[in-house]
């Protein structure tokens, strides 16, 4: 098959969606098919075959991300001599638009993964235009997606809510996956966990914890740091948050006004995969309290490396985190610190939880999820 992937979000962006598009990109050509990428240009990008690039501007205030301009002409003439089978987009913003004209001009069936949760980013609105737009959003989504062979949500939470909102187009539920490999904790020697941990100055006695993620509004990330104040009165331990976003110095902030400022590391964007899989491997436990996950990407890679995971309960997580087998899900985020205390001070809870991780970890390897992928693609290009 020939198969254009939309998106406005691509390398050399750092992000969930860019680690599955491209698992999912490396699967189906392991496989035989072609895969063409539609995305923006960056100025950090480097040349990659079968990846088309629009301009773009830079997103405000988010220096990562970038909005796409793109001209009809130019679209079409990328598109023309690929034959394309079927387009899968994956964001919904001038990607999608420029796949929708694709679509209709070409007669291409197209299908759309589902990667955000909407109705938790409603703080993102300006506030005058707040209530409007929650009164008017599910009408959006369908209005959005109303052309959609089918929409794929990788876990039941935004399955759920479309079902919720009475949109009438076929669904399927297909986890994401990506290549495990990368982050098999036991591949990596413990000189370099000890390089690593050095870096962050993480001394020999002290526990690591790490959280990896957007530093925003909806990562929930300031009742981490709550949580993490009652850790630090019990346990010498340093918390490293992996990542950048809107609210970082928000958080320095806090970090200053809770008294851990000493003990909160802030690395800002790591090198995918080669940095950030020597922090999973270098550290003790992975910690989140984000409720506005869809199907978190981290998860399954801290799972991967072998690491416990406590976190605030979602319907995103379900099957993923496994109470008492690989960690906690609790429904109260801000008694995430009892559990970490629990698993930190006994080394054969740790190791037991860990071991269940890396287990549970290859429900979501990258060959299950392409093999679902084809199999959606094969089901939807005939109809």
């Amino acid at each position: 098959m020939n198969i254009g992937i939309f998106s406005d979000t691509y390398t050399p962006q750092v992000n969930g969606v860019v680690t599955v598009i491209r698992a999912l990109k490396a699967g189906l050509e392991l496989r035989g098919h072609n895969v063409y990428i539609f995305t923006v240009q960056h100025p950090k990008a480097e040349e990659e075959k079968n990846v088309f690039r629009l301009l773009s501007v830079q997103f405000p205030n988010e220096p990562q991300h970038r909005i796409g301009v793109f001209v009809e002409k130019q679209i079409y003439d990328f598109v023309r001599p690929l034959n394309l089978d079927i387009i899968h987009t994956q964001t919904e913003f001038s990607l999608y638009l420029a796949s929708r004209m694709v679509s209709k001009k070409f007669h291409i069936p197209s299908i759309h993964t589902l990667h955000s949760f909407y109705p938790d980013y409603l703080n993102y609105a300006p506030l005058l235009l707040r209530p409007m737009i929650e009164k008017n959003l599910s009408k959006g989504i369908k209005h959005i997606l109303r052309s959609q062979r089918c929409v794929i949500s990788p876990s039941y939470k935004n399955a759920d809510y479309l079902c919720d909102i009475k949109y009438n187009r076929p669904m399927k539920v297909i986890p994401n996956g990506i290549d495990l490999s990368h982050f098999y904790g036991h591949l990596i020697d413990e000189n370099t966990c000890k390089k690593t941990r050095g870096q962050f100055g993480i001394s020999p006695e002290e526990d690591m914890i790490v959280f990896v993620g957007r530093l925003a509004a909806e990562k929930n990330v300031s009742v981490l740091l709550e949580n993490f104040k009652e850790i630090t009165k019990k346990k010498k331990v340093k918390l490293v948050l992996v990542g950048d976003g809107p609210d970082r110095r928000p958080l320095e902030t806090h970090c200053n006004e809770l008294g851990i400022s000493g003990s909160v590391v802030f690395t800002g964007y790591l090198r995918w995969p080669d940095e950030i899989k020597q922090i999973y491997a270098a550290a003790d436990l992975f910690v989140s309290a984000s409720h506005s996950e869809v199907h978190p990407i981290t998860f399954i890679e801290a799972m991967a490396s072998g690491l416990p995971i406590v976190a605030a309960a979602d319907k995103s997580i379900e099957g993923m985190v496994v109470n008492g087998e690989n960690g906690w899900a609790l429904k109260d985020d801000s008694l995430l610190w009892e559990k970490v205390l629990e698993i930190l001070e006994d080394p054969s809870v740790r190791e037991r939880m860990g071991k269940r991780s890396a287990e549970i970890s290859q429900n979501y390897t990258m060959e299950r999820f392409v093999e679902s992928m084809i199999a959606c693609y094969e089901e939807f290009c005939k109809k």
